[in-house]
């Protein structure tokens, strides 16, 4: 069984570190975890597997947790371990002026093919030697094998083409 965790804290020794703590104290596993911080809170999210009773006795954890470290921490079950399809992992990279075309319309091209987003983190920053503001997009994405990775390489070109935004578009971990 597995337990996904979501984490807001202001203290970066807060909450995230106990967390972890009680992980190992519960006899728990780790199996993911993504921290970052946005603006002045630190934002975690962390899956953590056991059996029915490791799980129990970690749940028991959060409430005192939140109370201690002024956090909010949500968690829900999940019963059953996803089942993944066969697909192929890419990772797209889309780089633009500031718009917030450019996430609603990559987001609803990979929704209209059926293309899961793994992953999605974006950023706004300055222009070096502009007065303009950029916006970048990174997404992992599973394109599955009944997908035509070609054709969706060059329908999504033609897209930012359209938004005028530059990308990137290659396999999972090639460099």
């Amino acid at each position: 069984m597995q337990l996904a965790i979501t984490v807001l804290n202001d203290n970066p020794f807060g909450a995230i570190p106990e967390l972890i703590f009680s992980t190992t104290a519960a006899g728990c596993r780790m199996v993911d975890l993504k921290s970052s911080r946005f603006g002045d809170l630190h934002c975690a999210y962390l899956l953590v597997e056991g059996n029915w009773n490791q799980l129990a006795k970690y749940e028991s954890t959060l409430h005192a947790t939140e109370k201690k470290f002024s956090a909010k921490i949500h968690s829900h079950r999940i019963e059953k371990p996803r089942v993944i399809e066969q697909s192929m992992p890419y990772i797209v990279e889309v780089i633009g002026l500031e718009s917030n075309d450019i996430l609603q319309k990559i987001m609803a091209f990979f929704n209209q093919r059926n293309v899961e987003i793994e992953e999605i983190s974006g950023r706004r920053y300055p222009a070096p030697y502009l007065d303009a503001q950029l916006f970048s997009a990174r997404f992992v994405i599973a394109i599955p094998n009944n997908v035509s990775m070609f054709m969706l390489r060059d329908d999504i070109m033609y897209i930012c083409d359209q938004i005028n935004a530059d990308i990137i578009f290659e396999p999972f971990g090639a460099k």
